[in-house]
């Protein structure tokens, strides 16, 4: 949706960009027991949680960054790249 998005939108107005963020566990809930907490950082590359700065700071590069459009950032600590790590 967002690449095509950005080629629709991008049509009409050049200047307008669209990109997304893919968040991994970044906000892990108090509610959660500690075994799937494990279980979620086990699934990162990076072996721990994210923090909402690390979703912040990809907002941040992606609107500051006036040449990008149609990117899907995934903000995930790997997880999307090496998911058969988890579990």
């Amino acid at each position: 949706m967002t690449r095509s998005l950005a080629v629709e939108l991008a049509k009409r107005n050049p200047q307008c960009r669209v990109n997304a963020i893919l968040p991994g566990p970044a906000m892990l809930p108090d509610s959660l027991d500690e075994s799937a907490r494990r279980a979620a950082i086990a699934g990162t590359l990076v072996q721990r949680a994210g923090s909402p700065e690390a979703i912040a700071h990809a907002v941040q590069f992606l609107m500051e960054n006036d040449f990008a459009t149609g990117v899907c950032l995934p903000v995930d600590g790997g997880r999307t790249i090496a998911p058969q790590i988890a579990g």
